[in-house]
């Protein structure tokens, strides 16, 4: 009859029955279950927190809308956005911000996109983001050719949402967040005007590359 070892509860250890030689298999098989069930729940309670977020971001964006646009210009000056920006970001020229801070009319649609912008201001500043405008102007990752801005540029305040969450997070947070803007991020976007090089200390550095 096969030894039996027992738990300090006094149930059967399972893993004590089996054969030697199928143990480590039985590990892996076990460990896999657990690698999947792990990964599954993380996916989905990160599809659950982007979905708040954005939730919380539209609530705010019809918080910000019943401001004036001259308000609203004004708050994203005072946030360190040049006027170059505010008008990339509300898919306008600079004369026609110039034409709103001067108190001409603006469109709805373009009223409601400065009201959003103006809303990501405020959840920066709920999360600690020193500088706003500094941030957003940020690579969102060292060398790599897309800043926070144009992702916001591009109607992707999604994924700005979850840089701000995963700032700390590992770089491969970070590189999640590119796959889902490019999946071809790593040769379309990566900026070739560093390379790396061995410095004598033994750390690797980067330097702008010689020009061809």
């Amino acid at each position: 009859m096969t030894d039996l070892m027992v738990s300090g509860t006094g149930q059967r250890d399972v893993f004590a029955e089996l054969p030697q030689t199928r143990r480590s298999a039985y590990f892996v098989d076990q460990t896999g279950v657990l690698h999947r069930q792990v990964r599954d729940l993380h996916e989905n309670s990160a599809s659950l927190r982007r979905d708040a977020l954005v939730e919380d971001l539209d609530a705010r964006q019809q918080e910000a809308a019943a401001r004036d646009g001259v308000e609203l210009l004004s708050v994203l000056s005072d946030s360190g956005l040049a006027w170059r920006d505010v008008a990339k970001l509300a898919g306008v020229t600079v004369p026609a911000v110039q034409k709103w801070r001067r108190g001409e009319g603006m469109s709805g649609a373009r009223r409601l996109a400065l009201a959003r912008v103006v809303a990501m201001l405020d959840i920066l500043g709920e999360n600690f983001v020193s500088y706003p405008a500094s941030w957003l102007e940020m690579p969102v990752k060292n060398e790599v050719a897309i800043s926070r801005l144009q992702l916001l540029a591009q109607g992707r305040f999604d994924l700005v949402l979850l840089l701000i969450a995963d700032d700390t997070a590992p770089a491969v947070e970070v590189d999640r967040v590119l796959d889902e803007y490019d999946p071809d991020w790593g040769s379309t976007l990566v900026d070739d005007q560093f390379e790396s090089f061995l410095a004598s200390d033994g750390v690797v550095s980067s330097k702008v590359a010689p020009q061809a």
